[in-house]
């Protein structure tokens, strides 16, 4: 596989599709988790990015059977990574009664070590008959199940507690219309709920809203926010005066301090769900989507698709502000073909990867982790970062 120049030519390790159906990246622990299986019985093999060695390989999970395979899931709490298999689907039922509906969750803490690890903790919880039927990572270690339903259920990953949170029971910011909404994210201060009318609008019962945290630029009352990697919020604001930018900004969690900014054009094609996100193993920067910040510098760039440029989207990024991802050649409608490129966030400049079968899904322990370019084989692989 032809890979990025930081990486070297041999791979330090390689798993078959069969050995990584998908997979989670711990980058505190220094390791890759990789689910293989059915949707009867799930197994999970946690491995040390840096050589492959296997630390632990679960006890088999068994599964509810259903359409959707299970999904994995890392979370973060107090320093320490949690690794996160659930499912829905039918549980029980006998020829008199019904079988009830469920949400199947399995905790793994990532210090494990040997064969059969057990999680931390086995949840079967009753799924409503509204909602999602997803569960989110909410930040700060607590799951969301059933987010933009009445009653929020929220799961303590670290000890299995759950509470379950009302919106409509909290006290909104004077003047916020329909603002007891979706909760979109907990923190060690409260969850932080969005209004349900528009989505315009987001506070927490800490104190501070969209209109007290938003940045000089921006028009404080056109806001949208979404949780992100490291217990962090993504927020983004209309430009004030009907300006033709909007302005992106990662938030602090509890406070709703910003701790960067950026001013982008407006895209083609509006943003739809919570984007996706990723932060260097050492917190300094952050990658969402089509945004990148320098958590340290305080600074921030966007490669929003305009008139002129191709929209990038960036998956990953590494502890010396190097990020990787693909650029989008359209083909008329909102699909096309995808070509690697990386990004300095020192200078804000992005460049093609010409040449190369792709770019890495995770850099951590001193490795790149790709996917293997081939379909017929698919899989992951690890080189070794130069130097």
């Amino acid at each position: 596989m032809k890979v990025p120049a930081a990486y070297g030519n041999t791979a330090r390790w390689q798993l078959t599709a069969q050995q990584a159906v998908s997979y989670a990246v711990l980058p505190k622990a220094g390791l890759v988790v990789t689910l293989s299986g059915t949707d009867q019985t799930s197994l999970l093999t946690a491995r040390e990015a840096g050589t492959g060695k296997v630390r632990w390989v679960s006890k088999p999970v068994k599964g509810l059977g259903e359409a959707y395979a299970p999904r994995l899931m890392v979370v973060s709490a107090g320093g320490k990574e949690f690794v996160v298999l659930w499912s829905t689907g039918k549980s029980g039922g006998d020829a008199l009664t019904k079988a009830q509906q469920i949400y199947s969750i399995d905790v793994f803490a990532a210090e494990g070590s040997g064969q059969d690890a057990v999680p931390a903790q086995h949840l079967e919880i009753p799924m409503p008959s509204g909602g999602r039927h997803e569960v989110l990572d909410g930040g700060g270690g607590k799951l969301l199940l059933d987010s933009v339903t009445d009653k929020v259920t929220v799961i303590d990953a670290a000890t299995g507690a759950q509470q379950t949170v009302e919106p409509k029971s909290l006290t909104a910011p004077t003047g916020c219309l329909q603002c007891n909404g979706p909760v979109v994210a907990m923190t060690g201060k409260g969850p932080v709920v969005s209004n349900s009318l528009d989505a315009t609008r987001f506070w927490s019962p800490a104190g501070w809203d969209n209109t007290t945290v938003a940045p000089p630029e921006a028009d404080p009352a056109q806001a949208a926010v979404w949780p992100v990697a490291g217990g962090q919020l993504l927020a983004r604001w209309q430009e004030k005066d009907q300006g033709s930018h909007n302005v992106w900004a990662v938030l602090d969690g509890e406070s709703g301090q910003v701790k960067a900014s950026v001013l982008c054009d407006k895209p083609l094609i509006g943003t739809g769900g919570a984007p996706a996100s990723a932060l260097s193993p050492n917190g300094r920067y952050l990658v969402s989507e089509h945004l990148a910040f320098d958590l340290t510098a305080k600074k921030g760039y966007c490669f929003e698709e305009t008139k002129s440029s191709k929209p990038l989207t960036f998956t990953v990024v590494t502890d010396d502000g190097t990020a990787y991802g693909t650029s989008l050649t359209k083909d008329g409608g909102i699909g096309g073909s995808k070509a690697p490129v990386q990004l300095s966030l020192a200078t804000g400049t992005a460049q093609a990867l010409d040449g190369v079968d792709g770019v890495p899904v995770a850099d951590l322990a001193g490795v790149g982790v790709f996917k293997v370019a081939s379909v017929s084989e698919g899989g992951l692989v690890a080189y070794p970062r130069k130097g």
